[in-house]
């Protein structure tokens, strides 16, 4: 192995990039199946936060024209 430019091997090099694009695609895989039961919980929080928000504004808006 060269330190500064890694192998000089055109088979090591796509054998190298084959494996992290494998290890990605697996991550990735992974971290939509474990998400996938909590997307419509996280949604709806963002949902309830943003509607607090406008109750805020719009109180502070009414209150603000006196």
């Amino acid at each position: 192995m060269n330190d500064k430019g890694g192998s000089k091997n055109p088979l090591a090099w796509l054998l190298h990039a084959s494996l992290v694009m494998l290890g990605a695609s697996i991550a990735l895989n992974l971290a939509v199946t474990f998400l996938q039961p909590i997307v419509p919980w996280l949604i709806a929080g963002f949902a309830v936060a943003f509607l607090g928000w406008c109750v805020v504004v719009f109180i502070r808006w009414r209150r603000s024209r006196w």
